[in-house]
């Protein structure tokens, strides 16, 4: 009998897993999520400028501007330029002796799309439906202070470069190679919350920074839709990136710490061993 309590104390620690939320399937996010396009100028520390998102169903989506297109033509949105890109315009020889494919490292011409969630969320799982080339992506997350729930002024993304952010409240979160098409790929190990997360094409700027994958990752060959978002809320409030609530911390999906199911768990165990001890002495 004694074997069949500490089975069960086993079974009380052993980790349980949170279920995951998908945010985005396909090029339809869920209700409650705004979804923005942003692009970088095309020098080198650039700031971020308005966009615009390109739906490709399934496949998912991508981002598209001015110098994107034929001849900076941007309802011209030919493959592979309405997707996630970070290199200038399109492919070479759309025009008769110009080459309009050009890398602005390590963060000019980057694509990216800010997600707003109506709640704070971490987010783990990234999916992409379509990928030219090579399919490197950068995220961040703002940890910063909110002011009524939204972004202060010195914290917006219009208007600044990648480096002004990440000293604006905003925290580096991983760069990732993203591998094949429809192959969902962990990310945030530090399970970070953010109602605020800034998905793009890969910028070498943060490679020194050594989260995510290190290796594998290059500028200027990444053209990707993304397709799918997955993550778990904070069923309380975030603040600085980290969960908390009523009863003292976790999110959606949290469970007890291992503190509390050891002492549990030994609980049971001293009853049951002292119940014996009385039915031997008896």
């Amino acid at each position: 009998m004694t074997k069949h309590y500490l089975a069960i104390s086993a079974l009380l620690l052993a980790p349980l897993s949170a279920d995951a939320t998908v945010y985005l399937s396909g090029s339809t996010p869920s209700a409650g999520i705004t979804v923005s396009a942003y692009r970088t100028g095309q020098a080198a520390g650039s700031a971020f400028e308005a966009a615009t998102l390109g739906n490709n169903g399934s496949a998912g989506f991508g981002v598209y501007s001015g110098i994107d297109g034929y001849l900076g033509n941007p309802n011209d949105i030919r493959e592979p330029d309405h997707a996630f890109d970070n290199d200038g315009r399109g492919g070479s020889g759309w025009s008769s002796g110009v080459n309009y494919s050009e890398d602005f490292g390590p963060d000019g011409a980057v694509d990216a799309a800010l997600f707003n969630f109506n709640a704070s969320v971490s987010l783990n799982s990234l999916r992409v439906g379509y990928i030219s080339g090579d399919a490197d992506v950068s995220v961040l997350a703002y940890t910063g202070s909110l002011i009524s729930g939204a972004l202060p002024a010195a914290a917006n993304i219009a208007g600044d470069s990648f480096a002004t952010l990440l000293s604006n409240g905003w925290s580096f979160i991983g760069n990732y190679n993203m591998g094949s098409v429809n192959t969902s790929k962990a990310i945030n190990a530090s399970n970070v919350y953010s109602s605020y997360w800034l998905v793009s094409a890969y910028t070498s700027i943060s490679a020194g920074l050594n989260k995510g994958d290190t290796t594998g990752l290059d500028f200027g060959n990444d053209y990707f839709k993304l397709s799918k978002i997955e993550g778990t809320a904070c069923a309380g409030t975030a603040t600085g990136g980290i969960c908390g609530n009523s009863g003292g911390g976790g999110g959606a999906g949290s469970v007890p710490e291992p503190t509390s199911l050891l002492l549990l768990a030994g609980g049971m165990l001293g009853w049951r061993m002292n119940r014996k001890t009385q039915a031997l002495a008896a």
